[in-house]
């Protein structure tokens, strides 16, 4: 019988096993590459949508997506008596069904890998990948990776990205707890999900080039997803690898439900961002009861209680920095990432101390004198942003610095003349080197090479935040005439980030500009039209699709409910605000815990120029405001717990020492390169700043 090179899957099980009844009853559609083994098409059968959860390699959807990168193919890095080398299985060797399962087998001069595909009686696809030493003699594996090219890129705009794209939150938890959990991102179930059921998955890697080692793809791919095998020794004739289960859930609640019925053990905590002196409280649950418990940080035990199937521990450091906590059972292992700070309150009085003293232009000879510049750690200077990169500029991001300040100030009234000398020093910078005499706002002194949308509401926040400061109605007018240069030049369409909209309408008010607010307010008004015109479908803007397009619908609504207590934009906001929450990942880790997916702010804005997960951003700090605004509006308490998470973890990019980090790059690698660092430049990462003691200003969070 002839086999095709590509055909479903549950076919070629049909054809070539006796698995056909329990192939029957999955809903998964699989198209397999007969050629190299690898899966390029996982479909849900009875999705309206027919979405591809993966990303295909016969050049449809990327052009250098190649075979080779086909979901369940990978490589594997051999050292043998002293000396290493990498192999790809990506040349079928042999196959074999038998008993509903199909093997895979890829033969190399020292070790075979085998992949086993096959149905569990619930429909869910169970993988195994084993490496087994036919050689005589030991190998160790020194890297090992499996591809799993999830689709989470935004080609096409927001309604191709809402049914046929996807948010893929990893977590590389240890042996039984790691997982993946691809929601969909218009939020409509099924969703995909993949739990490691024997083996360990320590991180994972990303690769998003056009032409390797050379071209990127740009902002609005993320890239192929590479799951890490935990590194080993193979002994002669042993055998090593790991197995997963995929499968169709509903939603978040669903897909833990399922993966702690597959043996995954999931952890938590209340925070994970905690101050030196605080605790945090820990709790791991899974489907039976865990034998052979501890719960160790560095080696040391800490106390814990086990009742029934939950094990909770309680756990702060006297030091700061990372911790890890594992809890180590049935020699199996899962972790949880802390971060411990100094104290809050001294962290941000460091980093506005950061900026006041060394990241602000002092040089009366250069025009940008005043301003508050992009900043490099590894030679401790400002970056003087030679040759020109627009995102290092002395305009743009960077005004969040003033933002920062001012309402530090605020909060802060006696800490001192220099900052508020500081801030009339960058006053002047912004008001009459970045704009003009009639408001127009550019991101350089020379007026030439960039005018902006994003840039005018961030002005118009520092001069609301100055006024708040200082009762100074000049302040509140700026930001009034700001705002509507804004609308004039790009009309009332631009999805912005951080527009002050209740505080420029309640600060007019305050200072007794009631026509201005009326106006203003009217212009939100507007700008209501066009968002409501819009829907879900939202316009692309520098990026097709991302969180800082669909965070802005949330917040202007819920500032607009709050401003007018018009119901009409509480119910708008609650539907922006679900597709929001998708971006979030719920991982137990600093870096991850309610951090939205971003991919390409350490490239623009870094000075490794790295593509790759950023996480934490700083805008994704925007997430956490819409949180609290929701909460505000609500009383809704889940948001203000998951809010404060996210604003917290945000922090982590402010070193103890009071200087920035632009991003956290997360992934083990990207393109090859190592990662899992914090950029040396201190470059807007004092948006999150701000956020966070603006809440914490609202609620009170001492």
């Amino acid at each position: 019988m002839q086999i095709h090179s590509k055909i479903p899957l549950f076919l070629l099980t049909f054809f070539m096993s006796l698995g056909y009844s329990i192939a029957q009853n999955t809903d998964f559609i699989i198209h397999t590459d007969m050629k190299t083994g690898g899966i390029e098409k996982i479909i849900n059968k009875n999705d309206k949508y027919h979405m591809n959860w993966i990303f295909a390699t016969d050049g449809t959807d990327l052009e250098w997506f190649t075979p080779e990168f086909g979901w369940g193919l990978g490589f594997i890095t051999i050292e043998k008596e002293g000396r290493q080398e990498t192999f790809k299985w990506n040349s079928i060797s042999k196959i074999v069904t038998e008993n509903g399962k199909t093997v895979i087998s890829y033969d190399f001069p020292d070790f075979v890998m085998k992949i086993t595909r096959s149905f569990d009686q619930e429909g869910s696809l169970i993988e195994n990948f084993e490496v087994e030493n036919t050689s005589t003699t030991n190998l160790k594996v020194v890297d090992m990776g499996i591809y799993t090219p999830f689709k989470d890129w935004y080609k096409g705009g927001a309604e191709v990205c809402l049914t046929e794209r996807c948010h893929a939150h990893i977590w590389a938890g240890g042996h039984n707890s790691s997982y993946v959990n691809a929601i969909r991102m218009g939020t409509e179930a099924p969703h995909l999900g993949l739990v490691v059921t024997e083996g360990s998955i320590v991180h994972y890697e990303i690769i998003n080039v056009r032409d390797l080692p050379r071209k990127v793809a740009g902002s609005n791919l993320r890239g192929g997803i590479t799951l890490k095998v935990e590194p080993t020794t193979i002994k002669s004739g042993g055998k090593y690898g790991l197995s997963w289960k995929v499968f169709w859930h509903q939603g978040y609640a669903d897909f833990y439900k399922k993966a702690k019925e597959s043996g995954t053990v999931i952890a938590q905590a209340d925070k994970y961002f905690v101050p030196v002196g605080e605790t945090t409280n820990l709790r791991f649950s899974s489907k039976d009861k865990l034998g052979n418990v501890s719960c160790e940080v560095e080696g040391k035990t800490i106390p814990f209680k086990q009742i029934g199937n939950e094990i909770t521990a309680t756990y702060g450091a006297k030091t700061p920095g990372d911790k890890v906590v594992t809890l180590k059972y049935d020699g199996k292992q899962t972790v949880v990432n802390l971060y411990f700070s100094i104290p809050t309150a001294a962290l941000l009085k460091k980093r506005v101390d950061f900026i006041v003293d060394k990241q602000q232009m002092n040089d009366k000879s250069d025009p940008r004198y005043g301003a508050y510049m992009v900043y490099d750690n590894e030679i401790n200077s400002i970056h003087v942003n030679t040759p020109f990169v627009v995102d290092h500029d002395e305009g743009g991001e960077r005004l969040g610095m003033g933002v920062a300040i001012a309402n530090w100030l605020q909060q802060n009234p006696k800490a001192g003349a220099k900052y508020e000398k500081s801030l009339l020093s960058y006053y002047d910078f912004v008001r009459n080197k970045l704009q003009t005499p009639d408001y127009k706002v550019y991101s350089t002194t020379d007026h030439k090479k960039r005018h902006r949308g994003y840039n005018y509401p961030w002005v118009a926040a520092y001069y609301a935040e100055l006024y708040k400061q200082t009762k100074n109605p000049l302040y509140i007018k700026d930001c009034y005439y700001t705002m509507r240069k804004w609308f004039q030049e790009f009309g009332y369409g631009f999805y912005a980030v951080c527009v002050p909209i209740k505080k420029s309408v309640d600060y007019l008010r305050e200072a007794g500009l009631n026509e201005e607010a009326d106006l203003l307010l009217n212009d939100y008004r507007l700008v209501a039209k066009e968002y409501d015109k819009n829907g879900i479908n939202y316009p692309s803007h520098e990026v097709v699709f991302e969180q800082s397009i669909v965070s802005p619908a949330v917040n202007f609504y819920l500032e607009m409910y709050l401003l007018t207590k018009e119901d009409k934009f509480l119910v708008e906001g609650k539907k922006h605000l679900a597709l929001l929450e998708a971006f979030n990942g719920q991982q137990p880790d600093y870096h991850l815990n309610e951090i939205g997916i971003r991919h390409w702010d350490g490239y623009w804005f870094g000075k490794r120029a790295s593509w790759g997960d950023t996480m934490p951003h700083y805008w994704s700090a925007l997430t956490g405001r819409a949180y609290i605004l929701y909460y505000q509006a609500t009383g809704d308490k889940e948001y203000l717990r998951k809010g404060k998470i996210c604003l917290e973890n945000n922090l982590c990019n402010i070193r103890d020492n009071g200087a920035g980090a632009a991003a956290y790059i997360y992934p083990q690698k990207v393109n090859g390169k190592a990662a899992e660092f914090y950029d040396p430049f201190a470059n807007d990462q004092d948006w999150a700043l701000f956020f966070y003691d603006e809440m914490n200003e609202l609620l009170k969070w001492k």
